[in-house]
C-alpha cells in the first residue's frame, strides 16, 4: 500500500518515529494503526534492538566502536552459511513453522 502525505505531515511522522525509537516510519504507522484497530488508542510496545541506530550520528558512533574493537571476524563461506542458517530459523519461527 502506498500513501502520499503532504511534506509537513511526512516530516512530523519521521520525527515522531525517531523519537519513539522506531527504525522506520512504516513501523511507527503500523503501530498507530494497530493501536487504533485494537480500540485501545495507545501505541503498543514495539521492541527496538539496541543495535538499531536512531540517527546518522548514532550509526557512525556504532561503526567507529566496531572498527576500534578487538576481535576480528573472518567473513568466509562458513560465516555466511551460519548467518543464512540463523536467518532461516528466525523466519521459520516468525511464520510459525518448525526450523
Amino acid at each position: 500500500m502506498t500513501i502520499t502525505l503532504p511534506d509537513d505531515l511526512r516530516d512530523k511522522l519521521e520525527s515522531e518515529a525517531k523519537a519513539g525509537g522506531f527504525a522506520t516510519v512504516d513501523e511507527y504507522v503500523h503501530g498507530l494503526v494497530a493501536a487504533e484497530l485494537a480500540g485501545g488508542g495507545e501505541m503498543p510496545d514495539v521492541p527496538v534492538s539496541p543495535l538499531t541506530p536512531r540517527n546518522r550520528a548514532e550509526l557512525e558512533a556504532m561503526l567507529l566502536e566496531g572498527m576500534n574493537s578487538d576481535g576480528d571476524v573472518v567473513a568466509d563461506e562458513a560465516f555466511w552459511a551460519e548467518r543464512r542458517r540463523v536467518l532461516l530459523e528466525k523466519i521459520a519461527r516468525k511464520n510459525g513453522a518448525a526450523p
